[in-house]
């Protein structure tokens, strides 16, 4: 890396000399992010020939690692966080551990937290999202109360559970990260108890009837209270106590919070996310690109994110394509098609989506050959942009080659 210090410096000859720096040394893609979209799309450009500089800003002290394997590996002790590490000695990159504190989009340059600057001729934004916690914390109960998002937070959870006999959980939050770590705790055992503001969680990604399949399995395996709000959190000398709304107070060991997520994009244009055009283009940020948690979709009239990690990754990889193609002048990669999904196992029972669930889609239900249930997702022209399945089987993957863009 090339960086001119800030103390003793004039801020027009710093600038100058970073594009000098820039012009000297060629070419210089940064993409900010190291999770799914940010190493998806550092592979797609060297796969797809590109051979100048690269810089990797990755705002952790250690390596990028795949995140979705925090509670599903690390979380129930399958994976160590170095077994998640994404591999990035074959890419040839500069990776930089720092965090992004915005854009000088005047002179093409990032800038970092720990006041370099990196000069860019292109820019990918693929910082994800962050978890939103949105629940009243007393100031000692910090120690019983975790999130679910970095690999350490697996760890620590995990050594704490450890040493627990017969553990008691309150789960905030019944997304995906909140229900697996239900599902996952209440089969090896323990107590839980799950909390949703929402009345039917995932409803809005599954449709209705798959999301009351989904609570009527939550019911049967742990406490679930769900349209319920969060009152306040309190910590007594050997438990902590969520009180809801309605008066409830749970007690147990360990408190998760999992309220979902929020993009993390204040650095680059502010709050909610970064728009993109129907090939990832950034609208608001010149030469720029944006993929995966933080990319806000909007060629539909209908703003959406998707932030699942193969999404994530699919993304990365088309906006690396359509730099290419616009800098380069390597073939078009045409408009992002979401076909992509997630997968849940609940309980010991399979559910899963692929593609886009709008709002304002219109929603057909039906049996699955396997017993299992399906539902598919009609834009207004009746043209599928996605389709959800619960113990569904095969039929899930012949629909999903159906799917057309939102």
């Amino acid at each position: 890396m090339f960086f001119i210090p800030l103390v003793g410096i004039n801020v027009k000859r710093y600038r100058e000399e970073m594009r000098n720096i820039a012009v000297k040394t060629g070419s210089n893609i940064v993409i900010v992010g190291a999770g799914a979209a940010g190493h998806a799309a550092a592979s797609a450009l060297r796969k797809e020939g590109y051979v100048d500089r690269m810089t990797l800003v990755h705002p952790e002290p250690h390596a990028p690692y795949n995140r979705t394997l925090v509670n599903k590996g690390v979380l129930p002790g399958l994976l160590t966080p170095e077994q998640i590490a994404l591999p990035l000695d074959s890419l040839g990159i500069d990776l930089v551990n720092a965090a992004a504190t915005g854009v000088d989009t005047e002179w093409s340059t990032l800038l970092l937290r720990d006041g370099d600057q990196v000069a860019f001729d292109a820019l990918i934004v693929a910082t994800g999202s962050a978890p939103r916690h949105g629940v009243s914390t007393a100031s000692d109960a910090r120690g019983r109360v975790f999130g679910l998002h970095s690999a350490e937070d697996g760890t620590r959870i995990r050594d704490v559970v450890n040493g627990m006999a017969a553990p008691t959980f309150t789960v905030l939050g019944a997304g995906f990260i909140g229900a697996e770590a239900a599902s996952h705790f209440a089969e090896v055992g323990a107590d839980v108890h799950l909390v949703s503001r929402p009345t039917l969680p995932l409803a809005g990604v599954v449709g209705e009837p798959i999301a009351r399949r989904v609570a009527d399995l939550h019911h049967e395996h742990v406490d679930a209270r769900f349209g319920r709000k969060i009152e306040r959190i309190d910590q007594g000398r050997d438990s902590v106590t969520v009180t809801l709304d309605d008066g409830m107070r749970l007690e147990s060991d360990l408190v998760i919070v999992a309220h979902g997520n929020t993009p993390v994009s204040q650095w680059a244009v502010g709050d909610g996310g970064v728009k993109v055009d129907e090939r990832l283009r950034a609208i608001c940020l010149p030469a720029a690109y944006a993929a995966g948690g933080v990319a806000v979709h909007a060629s539909t009239g209908e703003s959406y994110r998707i932030d699942h990690w193969d999404a994530a990754a699919a993304q990365g990889a088309h906006a690396a394509r359509t730099l290419l193609h616009d800098r380069e002048g390597a073939p078009d990669p045409g408009p992002y098609a979401p076909t992509t999904g997630f997968t849940l196992n609940l309980y010991r029972t399979p559910i899963a989506a692929y593609g886009v669930a709008l709002p304002k889609a219109a929603q057909r239900h039906e049996t699955a050959e396997s017993g299992g249930f399906v539902t598919k997702f009609h834009d207004p022209n009746g043209n599928l942009i996605a389709v959800a399945g619960i113990a569904a089987g095969p039929a899930l993957a012949d629909l999903r080659g159906g799917l057309s863009r939102p």
